[in-house]
């Protein structure tokens, strides 16, 4: 099994799919050349299925595609998901190895996932990202005595607050979206924090009003959340 830098493996050449027949395409990314199947790309993907039909097969040899502006991790995240192999944490990590879900590097990351599946014309993707930050918003946080249970609340910073925002409207563009209590975990922090200052909800409308391209349902979901909240605050 072949590693990339970051430590993660090209799975999908291990997958059934994969092992079934011989590859008949050769992908050129970057530097490197990666032995993929015709069937497995055109099928899911407007990009690959343009490129792959453009003459009958029984009168090309073996089809060698080069991928402009992608790298070759990013390809291979792709791949590994168009063989259903398992999906990876795109999360960042520090210097101790540890996953920085909600740091900027992590936000970045994830937007050239998002981007590269987009170029590729391949849709769905979105849905088996949801679940890496569904579980940092419903495990992440500190007990909470005051509400006499021990609920988790997810402790936001500024940065954390900029990242997020980012990256749920990336994974809803994509098709994804995460469940009404992991929303409630950031709203209710959102508003736990404004008792002693607005800095983070001035953050997160902030980003909200920078994005190019703002997703409506993650926009309604967080905002009903907060009126919500809102509602229960002033009730």
């Amino acid at each position: 099994m072949q590693r990339r830098q970051d430590g993660s493996v090209m799975a999908f050449k291990e997958t059934p799919i994969y092992l079934y027949s011989n590859p008949g395409v050769i992908l050129v990314v970057e530097n490197s050349e990666i032995k993929v199947h015709e069937d497995t790309l055109a099928s899911q993907s407007g990009y690959f299925k343009a490129v792959l039909h453009t003459e009958p097969r029984e009168f090309r040899s073996l089809k060698r595609i080069t991928i402009p502006g992608v790298t070759k991790n990013n390809m291979i995240t792709v791949l590994n998901w168009l063989y259903r192999a398992p999906v990876e944490s795109y999360y960042a990590r520090n210097l101790r190895g540890e996953q920085q879900p909600f740091s900027s590097e992590t936000a970045h990351a994830l937007k050239d996932i998002v981007k590269t599946f987009g170029f590729l014309q391949i849709k769905g993707a979105g849905r088996d990202y949801c679940k890496f930050m569904e579980q940092s918003l419903q495990e992440r946080g500190v007990k909470c005595p005051r509400l006499g249970v021990e609920k988790p609340i997810t402790q936001i910073t500024v940065e954390n607050a900029r990242s997020i925002v980012t990256q749920l409207n990336e994974l809803y563009k994509s098709g994804g979206s995460i469940s009404g209590s992991a929303i409630n975990n950031i709203v209710d922090e959102i508003a736990r924090r404004f008792r002693t200052g607005d800095v983070i909800l001035r953050e997160v409308i902030e980003v909200f009003g920078k994005l190019p391209d703002p997703h409506g349902k993650w926009f309604r979901h967080i905002s009903v959340s907060y009126a919500r909240n809102l509602d229960r605050q002033l009730g």
